[in-house]
């Protein structure tokens, strides 16, 4: 069986010194079964505008049973001195359909997950910004989307303490990896 998990910089791992992301730790322990194989996919920077003009040379490579996508952290994201996120939200929905079409070439059995919070006080300081009520609105538009298509929704808005478990106040720490982690693997078992 082939996972392959798309997203961004907190798919990719971003921030952990352990250097596994949550990606890493469920690779460890699904691996552990000779018949799967999981494959990261996460870019740091990446938005749904990106994924979707690489998903389906990397989905080729390597025809996956199971799709898993985390991403829409970017797309949310204000630029300095923008007063609009990114991507705007009505061309993350169109993305989001568009990239679950492509997926549906290859499987059904396609998964999401949702955005985490940030510590927005250090990301001002950053010069990205990142608004907390916005990537909310993302993960509603995600959370819909997905029940109304039958995938499965994974909502890791609330799993992490802004003040123990981000590295930088975007990207978890080890700790905050574990945490997502621990939710992520109980529904992708």
């Amino acid at each position: 069986m082939e996972i392959g998990i798309w997203g961004d910089s907190i798919t990719y791992g971003a921030g952990d010194t352990m250097a596994l992301g949550w990606v890493g730790r469920l690779r460890k322990l699904l691996e552990k079964n000779e018949d799967i194989s999981v494959y990261n996919f996460g870019v740091c920077g990446d938005t749904t505008d990106d994924l979707a003009k690489r998903f389906l040379v990397e989905a080729d490579s390597i025809k996956p049973n199971v799709v898993i996508f985390a991403i829409g952290i970017n797309d949310s994201k204000y630029s300095v001195g923008e007063t609009a996120s990114e991507v705007p939200l009505e061309s993350y929905k169109q993305n989001m359909r568009e990239l679950i079409k492509l997926a549906r070439k290859y499987t059904d059995k396609i998964h999401i997950v949702g955005a985490t919070k940030v510590d927005e006080t250090s990301m001002r300081e950053s010069g990205t910004r990142f608004v907390n009520d916005t990537i909310r609105s993302y993960n509603n538009f995600l959370k819909e989307f997905s029940e109304s298509e039958g995938l499965l929704y994974v909502d890791v808005f609330d799993a992490l303490d802004i003040h123990t478990d981000l590295d930088d106040g975007l990207h978890p720490n080890a700790q905050g990896y574990e945490k997502l982690f621990n939710m992520i693997q109980e529904f992708v078992k």
